[in-house]
């Protein structure tokens, strides 16, 4: 076996080792540059469709352009053009050469491998095979993220996208302001849910389930990550999104819910609780608190947007009157 061929080998090895989508796009990184010393290269998860495409960057050379995203994508002609061919398109320019890969996914574009050098040759036919394996893991790992009902994020992935993306924060000064937010998590829960599967069937019940999906995926930004953490709960994370800003966005979508005309249902209603997401904070913590708040609507008249820090501020939660009664002024 020639030594390339057994650096192909430790590259694919590499990729099958990984669980989750930015670790594999990193590896996938990993091996290209291998390949091509001096590369920049980006990986990137479309979001949107043409005309208001965006893009999250989920693997670079670059470690401040990780998980950073792109608007305005659909002004770049290359980028464009790889993703109206669903095909590979290289241009030459004075600097060196670049490349721009489709991922694929049941003949959609969902991803662009972009690779740019300033070498005479690239190798193109392995960056494309690296390419390809990396497609089909990338569905797989997708299919493995995804809720089999509603299609979007699954718990399974809300744990991992938690996990690393506090890990990652955790000690990280943001902004001129230092220790800031790094955005807004909600959860919430369809007011009584249980009387629809009661009433009418889990057929009605999983329908509302399927349209309440789609009006989460019609109302966020392209960004915010969307997840059923199961039965009829939800997730919503709203990345560098202040406190104020996230319950003006919830409560509009709380109020969407109430007055849309569900079938054969008179109305549904949601209940919401959000919390602040701050760095280095443990994900339990996190998913405890808006849990909290949540709660608070659901035993305060439902179909309402509660914010943790605000109740706590308030003292309307058992642990804020039992802190300030811990309080020693003296």
């Amino acid at each position: 076996m020639s030594s390339q061929d057994h650096s192909q080998l430790e590259v694919v090895s590499e990729l099958t080792a990984q669980r989750d989508l930015a670790s594999l796009a990193q590896a996938l990184v990993r091996g290209i540059t291998h390949f091509v010393a001096g590369a920049t290269v980006n990986v990137f998860a479309l979001r949107g469709e043409l005309g208001k495409l965006s893009a999250e960057v989920l693997g670079s050379t670059d470690p401040q352009l990780l998980h950073t995203h792109l608007t305005s994508l659909d002004s770049r002609s290359m980028l464009r053009a790889c993703i109206e061919r669903a095909d590979m398109v290289m241009l030459h320019n004075g600097r060196g050469r670049q490349l721009a890969h489709p991922v694929l996914e049941q003949g959609e574009v969902v991803g662009l491998v972009v690779c740019e050098t300033e070498a005479g040759e690239v190798p193109h036919g392995l960056i494309g095979q690296m390419v390809r394996i990396y497609t089909n893991l990338h569905s797989i790992l997708n299919r493995q993220q995804r809720d089999g009902l509603t299609g979007l994020f699954n718990r399974a992935a809300l744990d991992n996208w938690l996990s690393n993306t506090l890990a990652r924060e955790s000690g990280k000064e943001r902004r001129a302001g230092g220790m800031a937010s790094l955005g807004c998590l909600a959860i919430l829960d369809i007011d009584y849910f249980k009387r629809i599967n009661d009433s009418l069937g889990h057929l009605y019940g999983d329908e509302v389930l399927l349209l309440l999906a789609d009006l989460m995926r019609e109302s966020f930004r392209f960004n915010d990550l969307l997840f059923r953490y199961g039965g009829e709960e939800f997730v919503m994370v709203l990345p560098d999104t202040d406190l104020a800003s996230a319950m003006q966005v919830l409560d509009r979508f709380r109020a969407r819910i109430a007055s849309y005309g569900f079938p054969q249902i008179n109305q549904v209603t949601v209940s919401i609780g959000v919390a602040c997401i701050e760095p280095g904070q443990l994900p339990v913590t996190l998913i405890d608190r808006a849990d909290k708040a949540l709660y608070f609507g659901k035993n305060n008249g439902r179909n309402q947007v509660n914010a943790y820090e605000i109740l706590f501020a308030d003292f309307s939660l058992p642990e804020a009157v039992n802190q300030s009664a811990n309080i020693e002024l003296f």
